[in-house]
């Protein structure tokens, strides 16, 4: 899935954004153009021009509105009536909840509601003289132009001249002005750097202890916060019991002079104790904090969200063992100010933002006493990310399933179009649902399916709606970006498929976008290589024919956790990242291919000063043969490729045989038969799953499949299908 961001002022200080060359997207990047990220002198020389309303599309008089555009004036209106009693300037809504997350709850989709502007991310700003703007990046472009209203202004980030949120302000506002902003969804780094470089304007940021937006959002609209009670996440599926991932925090905490820490991203709190909830769409997470010390583990939840089974399992109050104790979840402030008040405490540690963690909200970070305060990432995020064994079994185990459910999706949708069977975007990926809701151990959805065909595809971050939705045809190409929920493991998958006859353009563009996901993925690096360093790797056949696209090239992966997870810039084993660019042609079609990466060890002839490191692919799922132009292939390319499709036969295939999945297995024959590209050197990944071994080249007449496939990804192939299937592999061979 790809990455997406958005600003609107008020999200000012949600630190939304993108890294722009960066591999993994940086949803709370600074949009703000502080000082800390810019000189003060290069911000003033930087051209700025002014952004009007005219720039905005389908905004004459007489044009025809897009039936997604939202009237948000009077919702505006009373804002500033909110701003003028409170004597404010201007007031900024961010994405962010109060846990700074990336995707939030419905009833904190504060700045959607402001604006009508549904992207994950993004930045609002309203001025009391009548002003208003909204800031987010090239994945959002078009969808935001649909969606805000014709008062809006649309800054487009790192379009030339486009000034940045402080920029704007500095140059609407004049000395002595106040901003606004509420301090708990707004992280602490981003509010210290922006009061300080707001304030070199005599300009002032207010903290507001009540939400403008909650003010003027009618109880009867706003979505009531979610019941549901929180769930275990079974010591078969974690591997490690949350005992003792707190006994490892603590070692962490001790070794930087620490006494407590302060867990405020969601996610963060449900691996570490081994839960999980249902609080926001697609992301199995509850509104939460976590305050661990050298003794306790505080819990700080809403009311009625624990059952007597997560009772039993947090050891609840039986402090003659590891145990939490549980508190309400609005008193977190009050008991992270008595513990800091304890002379016995020498730093709080409180998590600083770092990829898609926003890190502790302003309002948590001024709760603690300034001489007390520790700002450094959250030692949670950095052990979460790094998978153990059984985590890393699961996410193996999980993605066959779920390519399972693709491939038999994908050749039912081919078969389909060729039969003439009528499917748009929506029904489509309702079809899909139902194939992955077929398989072991899945809890729904890990994000809203992008189902994107011809121009929508375009919008990188398109979601289909009935009045935006288009029939699913043979004139162009479908884009389709899902992934599940498995309780063990997180997936997302994209793949582009054209059911007619491809352009030229399309077949180029399609082949290299695939070349630069390949060159990605078989790259061996020294541990320790940034994330920087690589993407342009993935760019650089794009580059050669002047094309590019507009968001990062892969983010981390949760275990059963958020489809976008933080993960440290320097690569480390047992890490989990996608390999998804991509190309998008406005208003024709978009292509994107994405697979997840497990990051493995890899043997060297020779070791220079660290160990190295490289890719493994865990995604299975072939990619579309029409699409692709083999003789722009390099050797290397071309074997990769070949054994990476020989892997999703050899796993797949013995899978759908057993489930007599006929029509899959032949679909994924036609689309993993050998690609000739002239003389290849032999390539040959680690296998994707323990039971699959690459022993023998890639030649038709030698595809073997392991008989003893791992139990939890299908059932064993009983001898007589054996034989049916190997005679199929030998007949398509003949063929």
């Amino acid at each position: 899935m790809k990455a997406c961001m958005l600003i609107v002022i008020v999200c000012l200080f949600g630190d939304t954004g993108v890294t722009g060359c960066a591999l993994e997207y940086d949803p709370h990047h600074d949009f703000w153009g502080s000082s800390s990220s810019s000189s003060s002198s290069s911000s003033s020389q930087r051209w700025k021009r002014e952004v009007t309303l005219e720039e905005r599309v389908l905004c004459g008089e007489d044009d025809e509105q897009p039936a997604t555009r939202v009237n948000t004036s009077l919702r505006v209106q009373n804002l500033r009536l909110e701003m003028e009693a409170r004597q404010l300037d201007a007031y900024l809504i961010p994405t962010d909840d109060d846990h700074q997350s990336e995707y939030v709850g419905l009833a904190d989709k504060r700045r959607q509601y402001i604006t009508g502007f549904e992207g994950s991310a993004g930045t609002a700003v309203v001025l009391l003289n009548g002003e208003q703007a909204l800031w987010t990046d090239g994945r959002y472009f078009l969808q935001a132009d649909d969606e805000l209203d014709c008062d809006w202004i649309l800054m487009k980030e790192k379009k030339e001249g486009v000034p940045t949120i402080l920029e704007w302000l500095k140059e609407k506002l004049s000395s002595g002005s106040k901003v606004g902003a509420d301090p708990r969804v707004i992280g602490a780094e981003s509010w210290i750097e922006h009061s300080k470089d707001l304030a070199e304007a005599e300009i002032e940021l207010v903290p507001e202890e009540m939400n403008l937006v909650d003010v003027v959002w009618p109880d009867s609209e706003r979505p009531p916060y979610v019941q549901d009670q929180i769930i275990i996440h079974e010591l078969e599926f974690a591997g490690k019991k949350w005992e003792d991932k707190a006994d490892e925090v603590r070692a962490k905490l001790e070794e930087l002079n620490a006494d407590v820490l302060v867990v405020t991203a969601l996610d963060e709190v449900a691996w570490l104790l081994n839960l999980r909830g249902n609080d926001i769409p697609f992301n199995p997470v509850f509104r939460s904090y976590v305050i661990l010390t050298k003794e306790h583990v505080y819990l700080f939840l809403p009311p009625n969200k624990i059952t007597p089974a997560v009772d039993n399992h947090l050891h609840v109050n039986q402090c003659d063992q590891p145990c939490v104790i549980i508190e309400s979840y609005n008193d977190v402030l009050n008991r992270l100010k008595a513990l800091s008040a304890s002379e016995s405490v020498r730093k709080v540690l409180v998590g600083k933002k770092h990829s898609y963690s926003g890190g502790a909200s302003f309002a948590v970070y001024s709760a603690i006493p300034e001489e007390k305060r520790l700002l450094a990432v959250s030692p949670v995020l950095e052990m979460k990310s790094q998978k153990n064994e059984v985590e890393i079994e699961g996410m193996k185990n999980s993605h066959i399933r779920d390519a399972v459910a693709l491939v038999s999706f994908l050749s039912f949708m081919e078969e389909e179009m060729k039969t003439g069977g009528t499917w748009d975007e929506i029904t489509a990926s309702e079809k899909l649902l139902e194939y992955r809701q077929e398989q072991d151990h899945f809890m729904g959805l890990s994000f809203e399916t992008i189902s994107a065909f011809g121009p929508n595809g375009a919008v990188i971050h398109y979601r289909p709606k009935p009045e935006t939705k288009r029939q699913i045809t043979t004139n162009s190409l479908y884009l389709l970006d899902s992934g599940g929920q498995y309780k063990d493991g997180t997936t997302d998958v994209t793949r582009t498929m054209h059911y007619g006859e491809p352009t030229p353009y399309q077949i180029d563009a399609y082949t290299r976008v695939l070349m630069g996901a390949i060159d990605l993925a078989m790259l061996v690096f020294p541990e320790g290589t940034t994330d920087a360093k690589v993407d342009i790797l993935a760019r650089r056949p794009l580059f050669a024919a002047g094309l590019d696209y507009r968001h990062g090239t892969g983010h981390g992966i949760g275990m059963f956790l958020n489809v976008h997870e933080s993960f440290s810039p320097n690569y480390l084993l047992n890490l989990h990242i996608s390999n998804e660019p991509g190309f998008y042609a406005d208003g024709e079609f978009g292509i994107r291919l994405e697979t997840i990466l497990h990051v493995v060890e890899k043997e060297t002839p020779y070791h220079f000063h660290k160990r190295s490191l490289g890719f493994e692919p865990v995604t299975i799922v072939p990619f579309e043969s029409k699409l692709i132009n083999a003789t722009l292939l390099s050797d290397h390319q071309c074997a990769w490729l070949n054994n990476y499709h020989r892997t999703c036969r050899e796993v797949l295939g013995e899978i759908l045989a057993v489930q007599d999945k006929t029509h899959a297995l032949d679909w994924l024959f036609r689309k993993t038969e050998l690609i000739e590209c002239g003389p290849q050197e032999e390539y040959h990944p680690e296998p994707t799953n323990a039971a699959v071994t690459l022993e023998q080249p890639v030649e038709k007449e030698t595809l073997v499949f392991s008989s003893n496939p791992n139990k939890s990804a299908g059932n064993k192939m009983s001898g007589s299908l054996v034989v049916v299937f190997m005679l199929g592999v030998l007949v398509r061979a003949w063929q």
